[in-house]
């Protein structure tokens, strides 16, 4: 549950940092982008405009200051052509830049082929520009070569800035995380051991009182009939008191990564054998609440676990089905190969009361109880799937849990095949 926070918060984090970070860096790419559109077009008007000179300036313009015309940020070389109105002779300016033929017939068949006055032409990367001026129209031509090139740059440079500095912002949101959960590690131990030590100590009193009890129930006779349903009503909530505690405490010895026998045994385990012998244990147990389980198993599928851990959990499977299924419906026990058979996978579905999506998303956590009153009804305390989820996790699987009017209610778990 705390590596589940941990990674939650980095998760939220690092989308939020990385949303931000590349939000600005694409808008900072868009304002560079607009900049040197507007220069490339500052740079054709300058020819278009008689009244300025037609060459760029070197270190005069460009060191203005204070000035609103475009020549503060610099002009690049720009040809143009030049048609009488009356001739319709061309006049061609090779002074400021030099054009190829192949060029200069694409940029004519473009600007006569439409009448707008700016446009693009991609198999040169050239821009041009119509303009009129005294007794002609003037074309203005740019290549924008170096502005593609240096768009391009700056784009490889942003998506390798943010990548890096994600990476970075990762590792340090690693440790940052670490740090913040520590507390909650702390306290979060504090409670498993508080849980296990009182769980220790309600163990003896609660031996002494049922055994008490019993001594009271193997004298009846010598005690007033009028006594005789508070005896049992004692002898019946210690009895739930000592369940609450062993599963309390093996609750806690699984989330210490134990059994009752010690550390989790890693074996080679016949999963289907284990499943098939807990499956004919429950089958009277099903019959007395009128129900048949249903076995769908693949044989000789061995996975590597602790025999013990898994029984409980295939066990805690079976009971919960068989308490919560709608009388004359089949329990469905099912192991088989899945994930191209790299694991194996259990499932135990009955087809009792749907579970809500809330449902389903708490079912696994401690004293979680879908239908309070039901619960009490059938003794639980929610202990049993959250022990479940444990042993499964202790085995390196996954467990989950699917409801639905037309499937039915499905516990599984998946570990790797050994």
């Amino acid at each position: 549950m705390l590596k589940r926070l941990q990674r939650n918060f980095m998760v939220l984090t690092m989308t939020l940092v990385a949303i931000v970070l590349f939000g600005t860096l694409a808008i900072s790419y868009t304002a560079t982008q607009t900049q040197l559109d507007n220069f490339v077009v500052a740079s054709l008007d300058r020819v278009l405009d008689t009244t300025t000179p037609t060459r760029p300036y070197i270190g005069v313009l460009t060191a203005a200051s204070g000035s609103d015309d475009e020549s503060n940020f610099g002009h690049m070389a720009v040809y143009w052509i030049d048609i009488d109105h009356e001739t319709g002779t061309t006049a061609f300016n090779d002074s400021a830049a030099i054009i190829g033929p192949r060029a200069l017939s694409a940029v004519m068949n473009a600007a006569s082929s439409t009448e707008e006055d700016l446009g693009y032409i991609p198999a040169y990367d050239i821009v041009w520009k119509r303009g009129e001026v005294p007794g002609a129209t003037r074309i203005a031509v740019a290549n924008t070569t170096g502005v593609g090139t240096a768009l391009s740059y700056q784009l490889s440079t942003n998506i390798a800035l943010g990548c890096v500095t994600l990476v970075l912002l990762g590792v340090a949101m690693f440790f940052i995380s670490r740090w913040m959960i520590q507390p909650v590690c702390e306290a979060w131990s504090l409670q498993r051991q508080f849980t296990a030590d009182a769980s220790h100590e309600l163990k003896t009193p609660l031996a002494v009182i049922l055994a008490n009890n019993q001594i009271m129930r193997s004298a009846e006779k010598r005690i007033p009939e009028e006594y005789h349903r508070w005896i049992e009503s004692t002898g019946y909530e210690a009895k739930r008191m000592q369940n609450l505690v062993m599963s309390l405490l093996e609750l806690s010895r699984a989330d210490e990564g134990r059994t009752q026998q010690g550390i989790y045994r890693q074996d080679d385990l016949d999963l289907s054998a284990i499943v098939e012998v807990m499956t004919i244990q429950f089958d009277v147990v099903a019959f007395e609440h009128g129900l048949m389980i249903e076995e769908h198993i693949e044989p000789d599928i061995h996975v590597v676990g602790d025999r013990d851990a898994l029984e409980k959990v295939v066990k805690i499977f079976l009971d919960n089905a068989v308490k919560y299924s709608t009388q004359g419906k089949p329990v469905d026990v099912t192991v088989k190969r899945v994930r191209k058979g790299r694991y194996a996978r259990v499932a135990v579905r009955n087809w009792g009361d749907v579970l809500s999506p809330e449902d389903i998303s708490h079912i696994f956590d401690r004293f979680y109880r879908s239908d309070k009153a039901r619960g009490r009804e059938t003794g639980g305390f929610g202990l049993g799937l959250a022990i479940a989820k444990a042993m499964v996790e202790n085995n390196k699987g996954t467990i989950a849990c699917a409801s639905s009017a037309e499937d039915g209610t499905c516990f599984s778990f998946e570990l790797p095949v050994a």
